[in-house]
């Protein structure tokens, strides 16, 4: 969990009022953040990851001035133009391609606030950048800067500058190389190939994001006007650490102005912008949820004090129209407001209440249809086997001669662990590959869940519950399977069901049947198609099956 430590002094001085450790303990506790260490004079504060807002002291000062009562409603901030330009050229493109920008005029730094800026940088470095991956901050002196900037990619083995930390030239690929933050962070880019760069007019190097910034533009007690740089890979995760770090600087008293991004295509596009997007507050799901009875007023009042913004230009309705912080790049969801708003009304005056009827508990019917279908296939002789519900693309789909249109990780871990299944067959085919060294006959199964895209669900996925088997021996064969599936249907209580042929990539063709009850098909049975088999290394036929077993209730 990131911490931030907060001087009391520079604390009562952003909120205007002077609040003893004790005091900032409490209004801390009901914002939902923890006391990681409590001195007379400081305070340490565990917040959770998903208010990154929290990662500099004037971005938790503004949270609580609204908690408090000090000041409340959508903070305002004056933004300027600098008439600054960074022009961005192709040879980024495929590199690092998002660059967004920001000028912070007149700021007044000791040693402490250095040291605070530094520590904002690398919590949103963490929190919203994965560790440099999406977004990587640059700040910079602009004192010996000529502008316009230029954003661009070079051969790693060329141009060489002094880097943070080091007083002779180093080209990139050497800083990947010998310098401590470029072997830490050489994956993010291309040390044999081309790498981003930022320069001003003079050909200065501002930096080499991710990895580090020239000592050209070192951030020293004397700054006075910064320029800031994000860059990345994603477009969002960029703008947002820009609107947090900025609104920061603002908050902080001083002046932010805008950077014109010149793109290669021509776009132009200032930033940062501030701007308040508008999202909709259903009274009833607020009495819903927290089970509070408040009036439309109450609920504008905590909004406000929550730091959004009521739309006055919006006719009064069903809804209350909520202007969103940019920095708050948490709210994703309306439940979101209303935790707000639970927040500002204070979890602590909350009474817990008892129904009046007594509930027992009792076992989902979703899970008890799972050891439903588990008592069946251990009484059948199979053997349960669980597996990840992340899967490979590879094994997945390749090695089973099918396509699909998975819901895919943005940013997974491993190539083994890339897309969420829609089938279970292919699981269980690659634990029997990983079985060869057992003894035959093999019968294994699993009861899980798969998933598939959605459009008509909130989350534009569905989760289903799939049973599926696979038999392996030397004589394994279709009617094996079949009489198998039969039981299964028999003891699951389906009456009523037809085999019909079907062709399947996965399925050896003539050895293949669909399950239709009530003319939908339910599921799916035959002998594994020789290829996948050979695909898996598997030296004899296979049986499978699948059921989609929620249909079947």
């Amino acid at each position: 969990m990131p911490v931030i430590d907060i001087p009391l002094a520079k604390l009562n001085k952003l909120l205007g009022k002077d609040l003893t450790v004790d005091e900032i303990e409490e209004y801390s506790l009901q914002l939902g953040t923890k006391i990681d260490d409590k001195r007379e004079d400081s305070i340490k504060i565990e917040y959770d990851p998903n208010r990154p807002d929290f990662c500099s002291i004037p971005g938790f000062a503004r949270a609580l001035k609204g908690i408090i009562g000090l000041e409340t409603g959508l903070p305002k901030y004056a933004l300027k133009g600098s008439g600054i330009k960074v022009k961005v050229e192709t040879s980024v493109a495929k590199v690092r391609p998002i660059i967004k920008c920001a000028v912070i005029r007149g700021v007044n730094l000791d040693a402490d606030d250095i040291a605070d800026l530094m520590h904002t940088q690398e919590t949103l470095h963490w929190v919203i950048g994965r560790d440099r991956k999406k977004v990587s901050i640059g700040i910079h002196d602009m004192k010996d800067l000529a502008p316009p900037y230029k954003y661009y990619g070079v051969k790693a083995d060329s141009h060489p500058f002094v880097p943070l930390g080091e007083n002779v030239e180093m080209t990139p690929q050497q800083i990947c190389k010998d310098h401590p933050k470029g072997s830490k962070y050489a994956h993010l880019v291309q040390p044999d190939g081309i790498v981003p760069f930022l320069v001003d007019n003079n050909e200065g190097v501002l930096s080499f994001p991710p990895i580090i910034n020239g000592i050209l533009t070192l951030v020293t007690e004397k700054t006075k006007d910064i320029f800031i740089d994000a860059t990345g890979t994603d477009d969002r995760a960029v703008t947002n650490a820009l609107e947090i770090l900025t609104s920061s600087f603002a908050e902080n008293g001083y002046q932010v102005e805008t950077v014109t991004i010149e793109m290669s295509d021509g776009q132009k596009i200032a930033t940062p912008t501030f701007a308040a997007t508008l999202k909709q507050l259903h009274p009833k799901y607020v009495a819903e949820i927290l089970g509070l009875e408040l009036t439309r007023d109450e609920l504008i009042k905590y909004l406000l004090k929550a730091r959004y913004g009521i739309d006055k230009s919006t006719k009064e309705g069903k809804t209350i129209p909520v202007q969103v912080p940019s920095y708050r790049v948490d709210v994703l969801h309306e439940v979101d407001l209303i935790e707000d708003v639970a927040i500002a009304y204070g979890y602590h005056l909350m009474e817990p209440e008892i129904d009046d009827i007594v509930f027992y508990g009792s076992q989902h019917p979703v899970f008890r249809m799972q050891n439903k279908c588990r008592e069946i296939l251990i009484g059948l002789g199979f053997i349960e086997m669980v597996s990840y519900t992340l899967v490979s693309r590879n094994w997945h789909y390749s090695k089973m001669r099918t396509e699909g249109n998975p819901i895919e990780l943005l940013n997974p871990v491993s190539s083994e662990f890339n897309i969420f299944r829609d089938s279970i067959v292919p699981s269980l085919i690659n634990i029997l590959q990983k079985n060869k060294p057992h003894s035959l006959p093999q019968k294994i199964f699993e009861v899980g869940d798969i998933s598939r895209r959605d459009d008509s669900l909130e989350t534009k996925a569905s989760r289903e519950i799939f049973l599926s088997g696979a038999i392996i021996h030397p004589k394994m064969n279709f009617v094996e399977i079949k009489s198998n599936v039969e039981a299964i249907l028999k003891a699951l209580g389906v009456k009523k069901y037809k085999l019909q042929s079907a062709s399947h990539p996965s399925f050896f063709d003539g050895r293949c049947a669909k399950i239709m009850v009530k003319g939908s098909k339910i599921g799916i049975f035959g002998e594994i198609h020789p290829e996948v088999l050979t695909n898996f290394e598997l030296e004899n036929p296979v049986g499978a099956f699948e059921i989609e077993v929620e249909k079947l209730f």
